[in-house]
């Protein structure tokens, strides 16, 4: 906290790795850094530890960046989680994490976009976001390699502005493929057909 200040949220990802008990004292320890959520406390696969963890948790409680639509629909009826973590590549494409956006939304529940897709998942996901009334936040990672973030442009405009990715009116998600750098990063013995 000293070093990312106060007005910098920080999240904390527990990758499914803890038991009820054990989670529960891990969000205890870490209430006094004001963190913004506790990620995946519990496995996915049991909305009622994630319950029993959110109930006892100083910390808000922020799942689903693995979750189909109906996992979201068990976890917000069963009052397991303070946030949801849609990712538009694994619930099932734009529509269906609208249709999720809106059910969390009904439940008077936040969205934060996941996106671990490179940039044409994260313009996806802003899209996405961009359509919510609920959103709060949206995660993108480019940090792996340098193409994830270059693969997709925006005609005379980056996709990212002071910290800011800023979506357009052009067609469709406002972006095309890059195909110098399709063509560069092809796996041998694939072909592009652009």
């Amino acid at each position: 906290r000293e070093t990312a200040g106060e007005d910098f949220e920080i999240c904390l990802d527990c990758h499914m790795n803890y038991n009820t008990t054990d989670a529960v004292r891990l969000a205890q320890a870490l209430a006094p850094l004001r963190l913004m959520w506790l990620e995946d406390p519990t496995p996915i696969t049991n909305p009622d530890a994630c319950r029993e963890v959110r109930e006892r948790s100083p910390v808000p409680v922020c799942v689903g960046e693995m979750f189909s639509a109906e996992q979201f629909r068990m976890f917000i009826d069963g009052r397991a989680c303070d946030i949801i973590h849609p990712d538009v590549l694994f619930v099932g494409g734009l529509h269906e994490a609208r249709r999720v956006a809106d059910y969390a939304d009904l439940h008077y529940l936040p969205m934060a976009m996941h996106g671990n897709a490179g940039a044409l998942g994260t313009i996806a996901a802003a899209h996405v976001a961009a359509a919510s009334r609920n959103f709060l936040g949206l995660e993108y990672h480019f940090i792996e390699a340098d193409w994830i973030g270059e693969f997709v442009r925006r005609e005379g405009e980056p996709l990212f502005r002071d910290g800011y990715l800023h979506l357009t009116d052009a067609p469709g998600l406002g972006v095309e493929l890059n195909e110098e750098v399709c063509r560069r990063y092809l796996a041998p013995g694939e072909s592009y057909f652009g």
